[in-house]
């Protein structure tokens, strides 16, 4: 509410004077049409005012259509009285004046439609019959207002009221609503057009040896074709303008061939009602047109905007003539020039050569059986420069199904790519980091075989595949005989070549989908599945003599005792680990150098 309140408080001299400024024009106009063009009883042919005040209503809001109401009634008092019209009659043709332009703004819909455009066709017949119809009531009420009902007053009101509303009022409201039409009334060329139509004008008005009056039908075309609704509407106001000074100064056709004053108006009236009937529908055509044009320019522009933010372009290709049309923003992600129209194959060419053939059988697909397309590639600029493309589109057929154009769009992906080629690259980076990690969590820094807990880990896996397939599963739990011995006599450091000999011979006697991992000091666990403990004899056997043919670098003597336990139905991980720690027991009790196999 504050904005609204600091808008209205600052409103200057013109949102005053602008209502002043029409009473004042009203007033001047009056002058003018009752001295120069009089008619019968005092009416002028044709009466501006009308027009001025019907503008003024329809462009202004609540408070200045009150107060440009207020300048017309005392610029009407004033006119009609200079006139020479009685009180009373002056009071009549002054609320006559009133009402006929307020019924005017009602009948074009009042407040609703305030700035209403007469541009429109629909919107220039609403308001002309509005005028008709408020010219009719006005020269009703004056008639009533001043005790004068004759039909030459009510005629000659009505006529003249109604032409002032429809020659004025569009002039102010296309000057008014529309800045291209202003801007073409104020231009240079307005000037040419104003000078033509004038001297048309004078030419048709001031003589009549010679039947001229298909004059101001040309200026009307020419004023038409060169500015427009706004060059119609002005060069009428010019005809009316001069043609009245001219008729009342008893020069020209319509003076020589109609002597009669009423008659001279009339036909005068029914002459410019020709010439705007005459020349609207090609005014309105030009401003649709023109209208037209803008939104498309519009639209173009914002079009072109909108691809140059996105980094999206477009593209048609017809194969019929081998011609194209490219957008300013393809031909900029793909490197050409703004004047370049490149055809398919140069398109074609300017791909990277390991993905050429990939997007020409894409498009050669799409253009065979009218299928859209999408793919990504990369175009090499003429500059060198490597650019990632997004390219999607479609096939335009024909009624008979023909193929007659190809329509795409095409997007600078390189920012995305590269994020992509990062986030590979760092999702490889990751990966290989976890991998690190988790060979580090799960291996014996060592010997580099599985440590407890991922030994342990595939052990429960094994046990968990063993319930659900029912086959059976054994483990041999692994201790080097006298370790303790070999770190006392010759030091850790052989105690930890032992070890790591020890633990390649058992990685190396793994088969299949066996496991052996190191569970701790000089212990080892191996897992079997789908291995029956008194099975694995053989296996315990080959793996002592290996240990005992081994080269060892010192003089010693290594023996490993190996104790197998087989899972039990209802045993657990500890059950299974703790029969296999007795079966080893048991072989180390028989002497060393031993397996042996628990009894359940």
């Amino acid at each position: 509410m504050g904005v609204i309140h600091q808008v209205n408080g600052s409103r200057g001299p013109a949102y005053f004077g602008l209502p002043m400024l029409y009473g004042i024009a009203w007033l001047v106009c009056a002058f003018v049409a009752l001295d120069l063009t009089q008619g019968a009883d005092g009416i002028a042919a044709v009466w501006p005012s009308s027009g001025i005040f019907v503008a003024a209503l329809l462009h202004f809001g609540p408070r200045r259509r009150a107060m440009t109401a207020g300048w017309i009634a005392a610029a009407s008092m004033a006119a009609n009285l200079w006139a020479g019209s009685g009180f009373f009659a002056t009071v009549g043709y002054t609320i006559a004046n009133l009402l006929e332009g307020y019924l005017v703004f009602a009948l074009m819909g009042g407040r609703a439609r305030t700035n209403m455009m007469l541009s429109k066709p629909w919107n220039m017949a609403r308001f002309g019959a509005a005028a008709i119809f408020a010219g009719s009531f006005s020269a009703l009420m004056a008639g009533v207002l001043s005790g004068n009902l004759t039909l030459a007053f009510l005629s000659s009101w009505m006529s003249t009221v109604t032409l002032g509303m429809l020659i004025v009022t569009p002039v102010i409201l296309f000057v008014a609503q529309d800045p291209q039409g202003h801007r073409n009334l104020v231009s240079l060329r307005a000037l040419w057009t104003v000078m033509v139509v004038a001297i048309l004008s004078i030419a048709a008005f001031g003589q009549a040896d010679i039947p001229l009056l298909f004059l101001p039908v040309m200026a009307m075309a020419i004023a038409t074709a060169t500015l427009g609704l706004s060059g119609a509407a002005a060069a009428l106001v010019i005809i009316a303008t001069l043609g009245s000074l001219l008729t009342a100064a008893g020069t020209g056709p319509v003076s020589r061939f109609f002597p009669v004053t009423e008659t001279q108006v009339l036909f005068f009236q029914l002459y410019l009602v020709a010439l705007l009937i005459s020349s609207m529908p090609l005014a309105f055509l030009l401003a649709q047109r023109g209208r037209d044009l803008a939104e498309i320019a519009e639209t173009a522009r914002l079009l072109e905007t909108a691809e140059r933010t996105a980094k999206v372009g477009h593209w048609r290709f017809s194969p019929l003539d081998n011609s194209a049309r490219w957008s300013r923003e393809a031909l900029r992600i793909c490197g050409y020039d703004e004047d370049a129209q490149p055809n398919l194959e140069d398109w074609f060419d300017l791909h990277h050569e390991d993905d050429r053939a990939r997007v020409r059988s894409f498009i050669v697909e799409a253009t065979s059986h009218a299928l859209p397309f999408a793919f990504e590639a990369r175009i090499r600029r003429t500059s060198g420069e490597i650019v990632h493309i997004d390219c999607r589109g479609e096939a335009e057929a024909d009624a008979k199904g023909r193929v007659v154009a190809l329509f795409g769009t095409i997007m600078d992906v390189s920012e995305r790519a590269e994020t992509m080629r990062q986030l590979e690259a760092a999702r490889a980076r990751a990966e290989r980091e976890a991998a690190e990690v988790r060979n580090l969590a799960e291996t014996d820094p060592l010997t580099g075989m599985p440590n407890r807990r991922c030994i342990l880990a595939n052990l429960a896996e094994a046990m968990d595949a063993s319930e659900i397939t029912g086959e059976p599963l054994s483990v041999a739990m692994i201790d080097i005989d006298h370790f303790k011995r070999v770190n006392d006599e010759f030091g850790h450091g052989v105690g930890d070549k032992v070890i790591k000999q020890v633990a390649d011979i058992l990685c190396d006697e793994a088969k299949d989908s066996d496991t052996v991992g190191r569970i701790g000091g000089e212990e080892f666990l191996f897992v079997f599945p789908r291995r029956r403990a008194g099975d694995l004899c053989v296996r315990c056997e080959a793996i002592k003599e290996r240990i005992l043919a081994a080269d060892w670098e010192e003089p010693v003597e290594i023996t490993l005792s190996i104790g197998v336990a087989e899972l039990a139905t209802g045993w657990d991980e500890r059950d299974l680990m703790r029969a296999a720690d007795r079966a080893l027991y048991e072989a180390k009790r028989a002497g060393r150098n031993q397996h042996s196999v628990h009894q359940s």
